[in-house]
């Protein structure tokens, strides 16, 4: 059983060797013989361009701020069930204190 694994693995590899081989000679190839395409950008698609890319930078800002605590604890190892329950306390803690 093991054998068959060694065979699927040395065949994955010699195809994905392959692939990547040929992907890295047409790649160059189109590099060397690239044609400039005399094209003309106009500045309100540069303009839109830009500002996509700065709303896509502002919401994964803003995603981050929502949910800093849960990424922090992810990569911290930390149980997210485990913050939940954290916040939930605070919360009656705060809603029995009168605060909130």
């Amino acid at each position: 059983m093991k054998e068959y694994g060694k065979k699927m693995d040395n065949n994955l590899r010699g195809h994905l060797r392959h692939l990547f081989g040929t992907l890295y000679f047409f790649g160059w190839l189109n590099v060397l013989f690239a044609v400039s395409a005399q094209a003309y950008i106009d500045p309100a698609t540069t303009a839109m361009v830009t500002q996509i890319v700065a709303g896509i930078f502002i919401s994964a800002g803003v995603a981050f701020g929502i949910f800093r605590r849960r990424i922090i604890l992810f990569f911290k190892n930390g149980s997210v069930r485990r913050m939940k329950r954290k916040v939930e306390k605070t919360q009656k803690k705060n809603s029995t204190d009168g605060r909130g």
